[in-house]
């Protein structure tokens, strides 16, 4: 049996191999870093490694060669960026299959449900709308579908989600006849889904990440359907917000988001809708969008990375155009104001108080929000409690 180089070593003491690197090098070493570097070295020299073709590792080395501690260290470092080299790859290809798993998860979920033919039908109702000069700009945020809530001061789960928006929807009705709004604006900024960003979130939503995300693209189109009979044109935004990523904040990509499904969704479930436009505005950015209304800009983010006046005074610079308002939600309340003429106009959320409000004593009633819009701006605007 061949001996190794570790066999032929192994009564090395290497506390005198730490002074003599040490006296050689002028830079002190703890003997078990020596001690594991020499075990590396010595696991790929018995291989047959050779520095000299990096082609291939596997190659005949002269036995009798010594290795003074420069080449070591040389050698060594090799062997480290080889090891990091393979370990990238292997993050990388990982990184593809999951990706690849995940959207093959969705695909066939979709596909069972199209197959069973348990998706109801959707029909274009044409109706004859009157032009006036206002149009309605209706705020979809933060439904956090999936969620499973029961508290002393809110219970909510996907049905209760449904109901709430059955409810919005003769709201919109009601206030469309006092103003004879001509078209309306379905802005969707973030969250749709719960997601799994916490481990308390997890624990307590109904379904899966992608149930959700099926539960409610089918729940948004049912919702514009309805909507569409009330308006002339009905435009749908919507940008992602942080519920819907996929991996943990640190990890996650910000291009990333399960939210951008629903937009996919809709425009293939109501592409026979003549008077539905899906993602009718300028997508600056996955952040942010721009969309026009009676001649003025309005920019929608999420709110989660535009906190604060001078993050709202920047998106400015980022349109590069004129702007009149900011769009957000992710404070889960309706809010209108001002900073530096851009006008701010924050919805609240379906949700209302999750186990996170309590936990951080913040109070805050489901609602969203209802705006009549001219070639002014926002000539009123409505609270939609639930």
């Amino acid at each position: 049996m061949l001996k190794s180089r570790r066999d032929e070593d192994s009564n090395i003491e290497w506390s005198d191999v730490t002074d003599f690197r040490t006296e050689y090098s002028g830079e002190a070493e703890h003997k078990d870093t020596v001690r594991k570097g020499s075990k590396l070295l010595y696991e790929y020299l018995d291989a047959g490694w050779n520095l000299n073709n990096p082609v291939s590792p596997i190659v005949e080395i002269q036995e009798s060669k010594s290795l003074d501690c420069s080449e070591i260290n040389l050698k060594i470092q090799e062997l480290q960026k080889e090891r990091q080299k393979f370990f990238d790859q292997r993050v990388a290809y990982n990184k593809i299959i999951r990706e690849r798993a995940r959207q093959e998860e969705l695909n066939d979920i979709i596909n069972d449900v199209v197959k069973n033919g348990s998706l109801p039908s959707l029909y274009y109702i044409p109706n004859k709308i009157q032009q006036s000069d206002n149009d309605m700009l209706i705020s979809l945020c933060d439904l956090h579908y999936g969620a499973n809530i029961d508290n002393a001061w809110n219970f909510y789960n996907s049905d209760v989600c449904r109901a709430r928006l059955n409810t919005y929807i003769d709201e919109i009705a009601g206030i469309q006849k006092i103003h004879n709004s001509e078209n309306c604006i379905v802005w969707v900024n973030g969250d749709e889904i719960s997601g799994n960003i916490h481990n308390e979130i997890t624990i307590t939503n109904k379904e899966n990440v992608i149930e959700q995300i099926i539960g409610v693209s089918e729940l948004i189109a049912g919702f514009i359907s309805e909507v569409s009979k009330l308006f002339k044109r009905v435009s749908f935004v919507s940008v992602a917000g942080n519920h819907s990523r996929i991996d943990t904040k640190d990890k996650s990509l910000k291009d990333e988001r399960l939210d951008d499904l629903v937009e996919w969704y809709l425009k293939a479930r109501l592409q026979n809708f003549d008077n539905v436009i899906i993602g009718d505005c300028t997508k600056l950015d996955t952040t942010m969008y721009l969309t026009n209304i009676r001649g003025l800009n309005y920019i929608g983010v999420h709110g989660d990375i535009d906190i604060g006046e001078n993050k709202i005074l920047s998106l400015k610079s980022f349109v590069r155009e004129p702007v009149y308002a900011v769009l957000s939600g992710h404070f889960h309340h309706n809010k209108l104001d001002s900073i530096q003429g851009i006008k701010t106009i924050m919805a609240g959320s379906f949700l209302g108080i999750d186990q996170f409000c309590i936990s951080k004593r913040i109070y805050g009633q489901p609602q969203q929000l209802l705006c009549i819009c001219d070639n002014k701006g926002v000539r009123c605007s409505y609270d939609i409690n639930f």
